[in-house]
C-alpha cells in the first residue's frame, strides 16, 4: 500500500525539523509542528518548569500585563525601547514603572556579587560620610579625593581642605553636594557618550575607588557603611549577602592601621548591631544564617605583585579556618584586560592545594568580563574552571566557549550576572544582545546581582532584576523566571545545607505574602 507523501514528510519534519521539504503539508499540521517547537524552545529557559499556584497565576497576569505594555508601546511608536537604553537615560523611567515597584517589593533572595567599597548608595556617601568631622577633600585632575585626617597630620602635595568648611563657605549647599555627587558617579553623564569603549570606562571606574578609598577605609566610617548597606538591601527585600572586599588596612584618626582579622571582627560586630536594631530581622525580612545573613569573600586586585597575592591567600586560609561561618573564600578582581591574568598568579593560586594535606580554599573568581575571544583575558575562564571556582563572576565571554559552557552546566557552577555593570562599563549597549540572554534561555546556572551599587548609582538589586526580566528574556518569560532567579540565589550561595533549608523556607513564606499583596492591591 502506498504511503501518503505528506505523512512521510510530517514524520520527517517532526523528527528533523530543519529537513522540511516541499510537499502537500496541511496547514493545521504545519501550525501544530510550529507551536510544538515554540513550546519546547520556551521550556528550556530558567524557571520554565516551575508550576504556579492559582494566586501566583493571578499575580503573573499583573506582571505580564506591565511587561507586554512596555514592549508593545515600543512597537507601536518609533521611540526607543527605554529599558534597553543607556542606564543614564532609562533609570528615571524604570523607577516610575509599576513593574519596577513590584520588583522592589519582591523577595529577591540573595545578592552574591557586591564589592565592599561600592555597595552603599551614593547619596549616603555624599549626605552622610562627607558630613563627618575631619573629612578632607582635594582636587587632582578634575577629580575629588577624600580622606579623614587629624588636622595636624596633613602633609601632602595635594591641597587638602576641610569638606565641612568648604561646604559652609559655599553659596549653595545643595549645589555643593550635587557637585560632589556628579564628580563621583559614573553616570553623571551618558556612558555611551562619555566613554568610547570598555577600556575608557574602566579607567573612570577605577578612578572612583581611588577617590573614596581614603574615606571608606576609615574604620568608623567603614563600620557605618556596613550598617547602611544592610539597611538598604533590607529595604529592598534581599535576605542574604555575600560581600567581596579586603578587610585589611582600615585606619583610625590617630594613624593606627588594622589587619584583616580586625576588619573581619569589625564587620561581624556591625552585622550583629544591625540585627539588634531590627527585632524583625530574624522573622520578617531577613534570614539569620551564619553571621546574620552575611558572609565574606576576601578579594585581591590583579595588579599586585605575586608575593602580595600569595600573602593575601595565606591570610584568607587562616581566616577561613578560624571563621568558617563568615570568611568563605577568595577572589581576584580588577580590570581583566589591563591587569594580570590568572596564569600570572598560578603559583600563588595553587598554593592551598599544594599543602599537606591540601587545603580546600573556595575560589569565587571574576572571569570572562571581556568582549575579546582567545586572548589571555578571555582564557581567565579556563583557569577559573581548572582552579575549581565555586562561582564565576560575570562570565560574560563564556558563550564563545561551548566546552566551557558544558563544564559549567555539568558542575553546576553558577555565573554571577550583573547587567547594569556590563552596560555602564561598555561591554554591551542593548541588553537584548547581552550574551547571558542565551544562557537564561538555556537554563544555565545563573544568579543576578548588582556588582557596584555606588559608582553605578544603581541600587541594591531591583534594577538588575528589572533589566533581566524586561530585556534579557523572552517576551513570554514570566513570573517563573523571577521566582527561579530568587531561588537560584539561595541555592548557589555558600550557606550550608541547614542554613539553605532555613533560607528557602523563609523566602517561600515571604514570597507567599508578596503574592497576596500583589493580587489584593
Amino acid at each position: 500500500m502506498a504511503t501518503s507523501p505528506w505523512i512521510i514528510t510530517t514524520v520527517l519534519v517532526a523528527v528533523y525539523v530543519p529537513l522540511v521539504r516541499p510537499g502537500p503539508i496541511p496547514t493545521e499540521v504545519y501550525m501544530k509542528m510550529r507551536n510544538d517547537l515554540i513550546y519546547k524552545d520556551e521550556n528550556t529557559r530558567i524557571g520554565a518548569h516551575l508550576s504556579l499556584s492559582l494566586d501566583e497565576k493571578l499575580a503573573n497576569e499583573i506582571f505580564m500585563k506591565e511587561k507586554r505594555a512596555m514592549i508593545d508601546e515600543s512597537r507601536d511608536t518609533p521611540s526607543l525601547f527605554l529599558p534597553t537604553a543607556s542606564f543614564y537615560r532609562s533609570k528615571q523611567y524604570i523607577q516610575q514603572t509599576k513593574l519596577y515597584k513590584l520588583i522592589q517589593k519582591m523577595p529577591k533572595g540573595a545578592a552574591l556579587h557586591i564589592h565592599d567599597q561600592s555597595m552603599v548608595s551614593l547619596d549616603w556617601i555624599v549626605k552622610n560620610a562627607t558630613y563627618r568631622d575631619n573629612v578632607y577633600m582635594c582636587v587632582a585632575n578634575q577629580s575629588l579625593f577624600f580622606r579623614v585626617f587629624n588636622a595636624t597630620s596633613i602633609n601632602s602635595a595635594c591641597e587638602w581642605k576641610s569638606v565641612k568648611s568648604q561646604r559652609a563657605a559655599s553659596q549653595d549647599v545643595a549645589e555643593f553636594d550635587a557637585s560632589i555627587r556628579k564628580n563621583l558617579s559614573m553616570i553623571s553623564s551618558d556612558p555611551f557618550q562619555a566613554f568610547e569603549d570598555n577600556q575608557e570606562a574602566w579607567v573612570r571606574f577605577i578612578g572612583f575607588f581611588r577617590q573614596v578609598f581614603g574615606l571608606l577605609t576609615y574604620a568608623p566610617l567603614y563600620r557605618d557603611m556596613i550598617l547602611q548597606t544592610l539597611e538598604e538591601f533590607y529595604q529592598e527585600n534581599v535576605q542574604y549577602l555575600e560581600i567581596r572586599g579586603d578587610p585589611s588596612g582600615l585606619y583610625e584618626l590617630d594613624g593606627t592601621v588594622h589587619n584583616a582579622e580586625y576588619g573581619v571582627n569589625l564587620i561581624k560586630a556591625a552585622v550583629t548591631e544591625f540585627k539588634n536594631k531590627h527585632p524583625d530581622f530574624n522573622g520578617v525580612k531577613w534570614i539569620i544564617s551564619g553571621i546574620s545573613g552575611v558572609k565574606w569573600i576576601i578579594s585581591g586586585i590583579r595588579n599586585k605583585p605575586v608575593d602580595v597575592i600569595l600573602e593575601q591567600i595565606k591570610t584568607t586560609m587562616y581566616l577561613h579556618q578560624k571563621y568558617p561561618e563568615f570568611v568563605i573564600g577568595y577572589d581576584l578582581a580588577g580590570n581583566e584586560g589591563f591587569f594580570h591574568p590568572f596564569v600570572y598568579y598560578i603559583e600563588a593560586l595553587l598554593y592551598p592545594s599544594r599543602q599537606n594535606p591540601p587545603y580546600k580554599l573556595p575560589y569565587f573568581f571574576h572571569a570572562g568580563e571581556t568582549n575579546w575571544q582567545g586572548t589571555l583575558t578571555d582564557r581567565n575562564l579556563i583557569d577559573a574552571i581548572l582552579l575549581n571556582t565555586t562561582r564565576i563572576g560575570h562570565g560574560y565571554a563564556i558563550g564563545k566557549h561551548p566546552r566551557l559552557m558544558e563544564i559549567v552546566k555539568e558542575r553546576d557552577i553558577a555565573i554571577e550576572v550583573q547587567p547594569i555593570s556590563n552596560q555602564v562599563l561598555r561591554l554591551v549597549s542593548d541588553f537584548r544582545n547581552h550574551p547571558m540572554a542565551a544562557l537564561i534561555a538555556n537554563n544555565m546556572p545563573i544568579v543576578i546581582s548588582s556588582d557596584d551599587v555606588t559608582t553605578l548609582d544603581s541600587g541594591p538589586l531591583s534594577f538588575d532584576f528589572f533589566i533581566t526580566f524586561m530585556t534579557m528574556s523572552s517576551e513570554d518569560a514570566n513570573l517563573t523566571l523571577l521566582k527561579q532567579l530568587a531561588i537560584n540565589s539561595i541555592t548557589y550561595s555558600q550557606m550550608n545545607y541547614v542554613e539553605k533549608l532555613e533560607a528557602i523556607g523563609f523566602w517561600e513564606s515571604n514570597w507567599a505574602k508578596f503574592i497576596k499583596e500583589v493580587i489584593s492591591a
